[in-house]
């Protein structure tokens, strides 16, 4: 892995103002799946991948060189794909908890039908 600039509290926040920026961090930057077509849809258009990233709200120099030139190989290297641009894949921590919490859910809507039905008594 290559020495990438770091983002500061103020570059993430700028970052976090852009509608196609999914996540950021002081370390990694993640682009929603509208970002990534509008971005493949500009590159086939003749792009390039500083010039679709300005068009897209994002400044080439505050994401550096490795990343601007990371995000064009993966995101062309998707487009040609046969599976085409696809959304990003969940981390298995998050679908184990996604897991968990639609377990807790379906736990309690079968305690909630079990409960008798409270008659009304005063009728």
């Amino acid at each position: 892995m290559g020495t990438r600039k770091k983002f500061s509290a103020a570059e993430q926040e700028l970052l976090r103002a852009n509608p196609y920026t999914e996540k950021v961090t002081e370390n990694q930057i993640s682009f929603t799946l509208a970002f990534k077509e509008a971005f493949w849809r500009l590159s086939v258009e003749g792009s390039t991948g500083n010039m679709a990233l300005r068009k897209l709200g994002y400044d080439p120099e505050l994401l550096g060189f490795e990343r601007v030139h990371n995000i064009t190989k993966r995101i062309r290297r998707a487009g040609k794909s046969p599976e085409g641009i696809q959304p990003a894949p969940k981390s298995r921590m998050r679908m184990q908890q996604e897991i968990v919490y639609l377990q807790q859910q379906m736990a309690f809507l079968k305690k909630l039908m079990r409960q008798p039905e409270e008659t009304d008594s005063d009728t």
